[in-house]
């Protein structure tokens, strides 16, 4: 596995206020701090979920979306660069009140309802992505991982 090391720089923590996009407002506070390499973590309920399930055998996706409200099971991702700006990549697991779940990739619709959210930023160089044509997934770029 080619990979390179990283040190912690700042933390953010805050509340995303009722009716925010998650991915979009992680995007932006990363593109506003100037974090280019960070870990995410979420916390609470969603009142409508976006989740895309990939199928590694056929190279589709689904995507899932159900509104009303989700607890939040467990949520974190990564943020690193794409086409040159920050983006929040994020993955979760969600319960609904009747005790169903549904997990994956969580998508841009995904709406906050009491939302907390804990951004660490790693510094140690830029980390990028793009589409892998074997996967067809936008995946780190191999030479972003090589240390320096």
């Amino acid at each position: 596995m080619t990979r390179k090391p990283y040190e912690r720089g700042r933390t953010f923590m805050g509340r995303l206020p009722s009716g925010a996009d998650i991915i979009a407002s992680i995007t932006k506070i990363a593109n506003e701090e100037g974090v280019k390499v960070g870990t995410v973590e979420v916390h609470g309920i969603v009142s409508r979920a976006v989740v895309t399930i990939f199928n590694a055998g056929t190279k589709m996706a689904e995507t899932i979306e159900r509104e009303g409200g989700m607890e939040i099971a467990a949520m974190s991702g990564t943020i690193s660069q794409f086409k040159g700006r920050s983006m929040g990549r994020l993955n979760g697991l969600l319960a609904a009140p009747d005790g169903s779940m549904v997990g994956g990739t969580i998508g841009v619709g995904t709406i906050a309802h009491a939302t907390e959210v804990v951004i660490t930023e790693l510094l140690g160089g830029t980390l990028a992505r793009d589409f892998d044509m074997e996967t067809g997934l936008p995946l780190w770029k191999e030479s972003s991982l090589l240390i320096e």
